[in-house]
């Protein structure tokens, strides 16, 4: 089944459209001049929403920045629009608990102080999560209440929006009257605001009822009038988006070339303001439109692209883009490829709760293993699917389930079941005029009777499955005469390019007749001094060869001395820390336990000594730690010992060892992996690694400050990432960290003391294990985040 992922793309839209803000760049070379704490607080809650559409994980550490700083000087106002801020970094983490509890707090803050135009705002805001997840009732109250704080403060403007998003939600839920009713209520409204910006949205939400109604002349020509309208106000994402919809209007007609013609409109605009988050989004719904007139190749290609530009961007989107993929690898019989990536989407659906995605992807996951022949697997695949399907009464997906389940208990020989599950598919693909699935399930029945030898039951579905083919034939026929005016349109353009090159071609003749008399008298006396030159060069050839010889050993010999001298370097650099740094700390205590031990100190003042020596005894253990690695790392005695291990479970078991730090400077560390989550490295090495890389994000920490680890799966490899919201680094430090093979040393934000010897074994140990680290992430007052990825599990080890 071509259960094709279109990504709507109408959340920005809603969020952008509050006001315009300067460039990123610009309000953080305002930010370093500003010294008053409240504007400090408006530009950290600026730049974080405009990171919104260019990388979300940057959302989180200005907001937070924010925060503190609100929380800090009591600033109410602030703190509730870095809340806001967050809410939307959670939604596009796929985390909806949090994102509402972060809006739901910055309501109630706003209320708090009175400012009915914020909480009205957030409210539209909440509007809008609650859309894109698609709880609709729950989004049609909060824009009902954000319209009563707008009446109530006589904002026109305000209300006229609400009732768009309200007729935009009716729309969705296929309310057509309601929807017309608000937009002609918001058309009122306008009739003295005059607004285009207004005018410009109620045709657009015009526009997308017709084309539910199939009244497609009717939407094209509202969606142009809209579109013409968003150019002329100079609003690219409004532009981008009427382009999205013409598209898909001209895709549901058939016309695959004026489809493609408009997304790839939409493509440039999203490429002229910079969005890769856009980008990536008509990628895939450009992609759709070869997809459907059976490019799988182009279609791949595409859906790679926009993967490129997504990861790390929206989570959503990413998984929706690996769905679509598993589309043309399942097409293409590369059912393994198509179950890992069915699996990376399955994860991020999981972790969002989105349950019509999960139950269209684990159906995904069945139908490829019972194209391997693996049945017991489709089956349990397909159970779960069922169970959510129903639940979630997703007509289209059950239909692709019972099919299912209708070939796996054909498979099994249970004849009955099999029929049963092949007649509830056939009656609501029917009832939802869904042919490919019809058509699959009179085929089904078909195969079914004539295994029970039933000839008149078999003999009626063959002629129901014959007319089905028939039509779905001519459905293919037109899909590749659309494929064939997509390629010709662009064919044209490549033949006038041609055209042209032969055009220059036969003026070059003439020039190149005339030159080729002068070459060949030239060439004759030239063969002469050829003849005397190769015998001249045979001679030095000799003599090259072994100069060209000698040179490389002397530079081999010099690479040699250089690692050699930067290997004594390390080694008295390791030698001092010994020295001073391991036996300064165990002097201190030695000396603390004697004095306490012969009555000097007395009871009380040993008790208030225990924190700093609790901290000294947890340096000094990871340093001796370290140090023991480093030892048996260059006396290469460290042996790789790979197993699978749950990620989650080892970070709890070695929380412990941050607990006394994180407690002294009131930090938060937020373990954000899933139980389920696994990697399969050297369990040693893992702990290291971790050990060192979150010590570092402690010791760059200011109080309050979050530290927050993450796992991914992508292409292959496992990957964790540690963000902090501490003090960051500057480019060239954060670029040396993990490339210089010197020990670089650094000091905390309490002055805490760094020996450099974790990050070079951090970066030792995860080569050894096949992988890589880098900092993914830094800037100077703006945080931290540093990632490393090891490959996942072969099937053949």
């Amino acid at each position: 089944m071509k259960s094709l992922y279109i990504i709507i793309i109408c959340f920005i839209f809603s969020l952008s459209s509050y006001g315009y803000h300067p460039e990123i760049d610009s309000l953080k070379a305002e930010l370093k001049t500003t010294k008053v704490d409240t504007i400090r607080v408006r530009l950290l809650n600026e730049i974080a929403f405009e990171f919104i559409d260019v990388s979300y994980d940057s959302i989180l550490p200005y907001a937070q920045k924010a925060l503190n700083l609100s929380n800090k000087i009591k600033f109410p106002k602030g703190k509730g629009i870095a809340l806001k801020n967050q809410s939307i970094y959670y939604f596009y983490a796929g985390d909806q608990t949090e994102s509402r509890e972060k809006m739901e707090e910055a309501i109630l803050i706003f209320k708090k102080i009175q400012s009915d135009l914020l909480v009205a705002k957030a409210y539209q805001s909440y509007g809008v999560l609650l859309k894109s997840y698609g709880a609709t009732d729950k989004a049609i109250e909060k824009y009902q209440r954000a319209i009563h704080y707008f009446r109530k403060i006589k904002n026109e403007t305000g209300t006229a929006d609400n009732l768009i998003n309200l007729g935009n939600v009716y729309q969705n839920q296929g309310d057509f009257d309601k929807a017309l009713q608000v937009f002609s209520e918001a058309r009122g409204i306008n009739e003295n605001l005059k607004d285009l910006r207004i005018k410009a949205s109620i045709l657009s939400g015009e526009g997308l009822i017709a084309e539910k109604k199939g009244e497609f002349d009717r939407a094209v020509k509202k969606l142009s009038e809209s579109l013409e309208l968003f150019k002329e106000l100079e609003v690219p994402r409004m532009v981008l988006g009427m382009y999205n919809n013409l598209a898909n209007i001209a895709r549901k007609q058939g016309n695959y070339l004026k489809s493609i013609e408009y997304f790839e409109n939409a493509l440039i605009t999203a490429e002229d303001i910079n969005n890769p988050r856009l980008q990536g989004i008509i990628l895939n719904n450009l992609a759709n439109s070869y997809l459907d007139i059976n490019d799988d190749d182009k279609a791949a290609s595409l859906y790679r692209q926009a993967i490129d530009l997504i990861k790390g961007i929206d989570k959503s989107t990413y998984a929706s883009l690996l769905s679509n993929l598993a589309i043309i690898q399942t097409n293409k019989k590369q059912y393994d490829k198509a179950l890992k990536s069915l699996d990376s989407a399955l994860t991020i659906y999981r972790d969002q709760g989105n349950k019509i995605y999960v139950a269209n992807t684990l159906s995904n996951i069945a139908n490829n293993h019972l194209k391997l022949e693996n049945i017991s697997e489709a089956k349990n695949f397909y159970k779960e699917a069922k169970l959510i399907a129903e639940e979630m009464d997703d007509k289209y997906t059950c239909t692709s389930i019972y099919n299912g389940l209708g070939e796996v208990c054909l498979k099994e020989k249970k004849l009955d079941s099999a029929y049963f599950y092949a007649k509830k598919a056939y009656a609501i693909s029917k009832e939802i005029e869904a042919l490919p699935e019809e058509y699959a399930a009179s085929e089904l029945l078909y195969n079914i009777s004539k295994s029970k030898g039933d000839a008149s039951e078999a003999l009626k579905h063959i002629e129901i499955f014959t007319k089905l083919k028939d039509s779905l034939f001519d459905e293919e026929k037109s899909k590749a005469l659309g494929k064939l005016e997509a390629e010709l349109g662009f064919k044209s353009l490549k033949e006038q390019m041609e055209l042209e090159k032969e055009k220059q071609n036969l003026e070059n003749e003439f020039k190149v007749g005339q030159r080729e008399n002068f070459i060949i008298g030239l060439s004759i006396s030239s063969i002469a001094l050829i003849l005397v030159v190769i015998l001249l060069l045979y001679i030095k050839k000799n003599k090259s060869r072994t100069n060209h010889l000698l040179n490389l050993k002397n530079k081999e010999i010099e690479t040699q001395n250089i690692k050699l001298r930067e290997s004594n370097l390390q080694k008295n650099k390791l030698f001092s820390i010994i020295s001073h740094d391991l036996r300064s700390p165990v002097n201190s205590l030695s000396q603390i336990f004697d004095m306490y031990v012969s009555g000097q100190v007395s009871e009380e003042e040993f008790k208030e000594w225990v924190p700093e020596i609790n901290k000294n005894i947890t340096s000094t253990r990871l340093l001796i730690d370290n140090l023991l690695k480093w030892a048996s790392e260059s006396l290469h005695e460290s042996q790789v010992n790979k197993t699978e291990f749950f990620v989650r479970e080892e970070i709890e078991n070695m929380e412990d060892f941050f607990n006394s730090a994180l407690k002294e400077k009131n930090l938060i560390l937020n373990n954000k992996v899933s139980k389920q989550f696994t990697m399969y490295m050297d369990a040693n090495a893992f702990k290291l690694v971790i050990r060192n890389i979150i010590s570092n994000a402690i010791k760059f920490c200011n109080s309050g400050d979050e530290i927050s680890i993450s796992a991914t799966t992508q292409d292959d490899f496992n990957r964790i990432c540690i963000q902090d919201t501490g003090v960051g680094m500057d480019q060239d430090k954060a670029r040396m960290l993990f490339t210089n093979s010197s020990i670089i040393s650094s000091i905390g934000t309490q002055n805490e003391d760094g020996k450099g010897i974790g990050t070079m074994l951090c970066r030792t140990y995860v080569e050894e294990n096949g992988g890589l680290i880098w900092v993914d992430y830094s800037e100077e007052n703006s945080g931290t985040r540093i990632c490393f990825e090891v490959p996942v599990k072969s099937d053949f080890i």
